[in-house]
């Protein structure tokens, strides 16, 4: 089976050690899936538009769906109606058999790089489930994950975004198990 993760800077390894963890966990949990990441830093469902022909050409079996996390910020001046709208074009090219949704993940607003508010990423996870729920598409629900987890900041690097490799075991344990129900 061959999945695509398709999202911004914590799909494409963004500081850690091994840019590849994701892949490497998921591969490493079920050896017969093959994953190609196709993430890019600072990347939104508006720049994502540009590059899913890549995405489409890998002919995945499944392809998650992971942004939010820069559409949310401030920087990037999207609103949640955008969002789902561009997501709703991202899941008609992709196919909505293929498409799996990531809610956007926690932040820890708390830490002093500011990339957006808590409450900001609050709208666009309700977002992300709401289309999941109105396209009758299968969601992982990351942020509830992280939020569930018993110190959900020890997921996250000290800028309160980018993940530790606690935090990329999580997804990819939900990543997996998502594929297990399918």
């Amino acid at each position: 089976m061959k999945i695509t993760i398709f999202g911004d800077s914590i799909t494409n390894g963004y500081m850690a050690e091994n840019p590849l963890i994701l892949k490497d966990l998921i591969e490493e949990k079920v050896p017969q899936i093959e994953v190609k990441l196709h993430g890019i830093n600072g990347d939104d469902t508006y720049g994502a538009q540009y590059r899913i022909k890549y995405v489409k050409a890998e002919n995945a079996d499944l392809n998650f769906v992971f942004f939010g996390a820069n559409d949310a910020s401030p920087y990037h001046l999207i609103r949640p109606d955008e969002f789902k709208q561009n997501l709703t074009k991202i899941i008609n090219q992709l196919g909505r058999e293929e498409t799996i949704l990531i809610t956007p993940p926690y932040y820890n607003e708390l830490e002093p790089t500011h990339y957006s508010k808590l409450s900001e990423v609050k709208l666009f996870r309700q977002a992300t489930l709401d289309l999941a729920q109105e396209k009758q598409l299968p969601v992982i629900d990351i942020f509830q994950a992280m939020v569930d987890f018993p110190e959900p900041n020890a997921l996250l690097r000290p800028d309160g975004l980018h993940f530790t490799e606690a935090g990329y075991e999580v997804l990819a344990d939900k990543i997996v198990e998502c594929i297990g129900e399918r």
